[in-house]
Parts: C-alpha cells; structure tokens; sequence
C-alpha cells in the first residue's frame, strides 16, 4: 500500500511543478503589465521592478498552490485512469477512498506550505512590496492611503479611517479606540483634520464602556481635540492592509472590536485558513472528477481545471460581495467557495464508489472507450 501511495503521488507532482510554474509566469506577467507604463516612462527602474517581483513572489505562490493542485490532480490521476492503472489497483481490492487517500495527504501537505507562505513570509514580503510602490511611484511627501484599516497609535490607541480626502487631508468617519483609563473609551466622529500630531474631531460622540462593554457615559460634540503622538507622514506609513497581518495580528483586531469591525476585515481573517485550505478542497473534488476526464486526454484535464478555477472563482467573487454588503457573515461569505467544492466532492465520491447514481449523460461520458454498458 505504500508503494502504491508513493506511486500515486509521484504522479501528482510532475504535473502540478508544470502548473506550479505555468501559473507563476501568468502571474507574474499580470504584475509586469500593470507596472508597464511606469517602466516605459522610466518612472520604475529595472532594479525596483526585480525588487518588487521579489517581495510579491511570495503572495503570489499563495494563489499558485491551490492552483497547480488542482492541475496536477486532474493530470496525474487522469493518466492513471486512461492506462487502467486505477482499475488494476481497484482489483487488488483497494477502495475508491482508500485509493483516493495519498491525493488527499498531498492537498493537506500542500494546504500546509500555503498557510506557513501566508503567515511567515507573506506578511513581511507585501509590506515591503508596498512600501517600495509608495517611494517609486508616489514618493515620500504623500505615501499611499488606504482606507479602512485598523492603526495602533501611541497610548494603546486603535485608530480607524473610513475614508480619506487626500487632497483636502481630511479623515471621514474617524473611530478612536482607547483603552488605558479606569474606563475604556470609544469615540467616533464625522470628521478630523490634523496639525503635527494632533488630531481635530469634528461632530462626533464619546462614549465610555463598563467593564461588560455597555455604555457607561455618552456624550456628543461639535469639536474635539486629541493628541495621537503620529504625525500626519507617520499616520499614512503605519497603515497596514490585512495582506500584511498575521493571522495572529488580524485576530487581535477581531477580539477588539467584535461588534463594529468591518465585514471586509472579518472575511480576511477568515481568508487567511479558506485559500491555504482550497489545496486540499481542490484535491478532493478533481481526484473523482479525473475518473468523468479521462476520456478526453489531458487535454480534458485542462479543459476541466480550467472551467472548474472559473466557477471557483466567481463563487468566490459572488460570495465576497455578498459578505461586504452583510448579506452573508463573513465566516461564510470566506469559505462558501470551499464549502460548495466539498459537497461537490462528496457527491463526486459517492458516485464513482457506487453509492449514487448520476444522470445517465455523465455515466456515458465518464465511461471509457469500448466498454459495454
């Protein structure tokens, strides 16, 4: 059996290093063309650009696994079925989940490079990467803003922008965390404006919260004045989007702010486990769907990663406008992509161990050439 197991994923590999590598260059092209302008125009030098594809490789390798095992699934158990190599193995008495079980090993030792990607190198590499776009392309006076990101400030401070006029420089819908005090403090406002590191609230509420989170004093107010100890060049550099936080940095905003963080901030969180975990959800679905391919060469098999990426991704699209818009949570809103490709799966097995039944289209499809009814 282990030499079985070996075999099966020795098949696996030539054909997911091929799409490993396949969908390395795509992507890679992808940032290439959007850079293509600012190297045509000489505003990015080739140094930067070398730099940059160095610091977005690994983010980039995040995408790419999940990918490339489905393309190798697909290819290297279609091979095996084409040749009747499945079948032999199925009369030595293997089941189908048992045969099925070293693909399965190889998408969970897949989804686990991608979650170590993601959480150790990463985090490191995007921040780098941005702050290297902000110096090339936008220079040091006025860095890059984004919005909606939580900002640890002086004074156990969590500091929240909803948005920002940057030629006015003025913060809209501001939120102020702070935690130091007999009693922790929330306060929100329309607007602010800042003059060294001091910011300027404009009709907002204070709000101070007991020791069970209820509101303990409210009050609002047309001006107010707080020192945040970061100047306005400081406030910009400090921000971090959810692709440079670790799970463990992202989690310690979710325990802050349970009720009022935003459903983006939640559905990354919950991004961070869902893509690494796509490996071995795409291991599981194109392991049983080789067996409907195999008919039609390895040119199915690309066919079908190809239509099968599509859906994955429009699902997932679909899923994360649902989530920004709240009507789906954003636990959800993250692994519902996942969630349909497990079920789909699940019916996938049943019917080529013969649980189930498909529509006799699929039978015939699924049938090799020359065998009888």
């Amino acid at each position: 059996m282990r030499i079985i197991d070996r075999y099966v994923v020795r098949e696996l590999l030539p054909p997911f290093i091929l799409g490993l590598g396949g969908f390395l260059v795509i992507l890679v092209g992808d940032v290439l063309y959007t850079l293509a302008e600012y190297i045509a125009s000489g505003r990015v030098s080739l140094d930067v650009v070398l730099r940059l594809l160095a610091y977005k490789m690994p983010a980039i390798m995040v995408i790419t696994f999940p990918v490339s095992t489905l393309f190798g699934t697909l290819l290297g158990l279609g091979r095996l079925a084409r040749d009747c190599e499945l079948q032999a193995m199925r009369l030595m008495g293997m089941s189908l989940p048992r045969l099925f079980a070293p693909v399965i090993a190889f998408g969970l030792g897949i989804t686990g490079l991608t979650l170590a990607t993601n959480e150790v190198i990463s985090p490191w590499a995007n921040q780098r990467a941005n702050a290297l776009i902000r110096r090339a392309l936008l220079g040091e006076a006025f860095p890059e803003v984004r919005e909606q990101i939580f900002l640890r400030a002086p004074g156990n401070r969590v500091l929240y922008v909803n948005q920002i006029d940057r030629e006015a420089r003025v913060l809209r819908d501001v939120m102020i965390f702070e935690s130091e005090g007999p009693l922790p403090r929330l306060i929100t406002a329309k607007r602010a404006q800042w003059s060294t590191r001091t910011w300027v609230l404009h009709h907002g509420v204070l709000r101070e919260l007991d020791a069970e989170g209820f509101t303990a004093y409210e009050a609002t107010f047309a001006t107010l004045q707080i020192t945040v100890g970061l100047d306005a060049s400081g406030f910009f550099e400090a921000q971090r989007t959810p692709e440079e936080m670790t799970i463990r940095e992202l989690r310690s905003q979710v325990d802050l702010f349970r009720a009022g963080l935003p459903p983006r901030a939640m559905m990354e969180y919950h991004r961070k486990f869902a893509v690494p975990a796509a490996s071995v959800v795409f291991a599981f679905v194109a392991a049983p769907l080789s067996l409907l391919a195999m008919r039609g060469g390895r040119f199915a098999g690309v066919a079908a990663s190809v239509v099968l990426l599509f859906v994955y991704y429009v699902l997932m699209s679909v899923a994360r406008a649902l989530g920004a818009t709240g009507v789906l949570s954003p636990l959800l809103a993250a692994w519902a992509p996942n969630l349909s490709f497990l079920a789909a799966g699940i019916i996938l097995v049943a019917w080529a161990d013969g649980w189930i039944r498909l529509p006799a289209p699929m039978v015939a499809a699924a049938r090799p050439q020359g065998a009888r009814p």
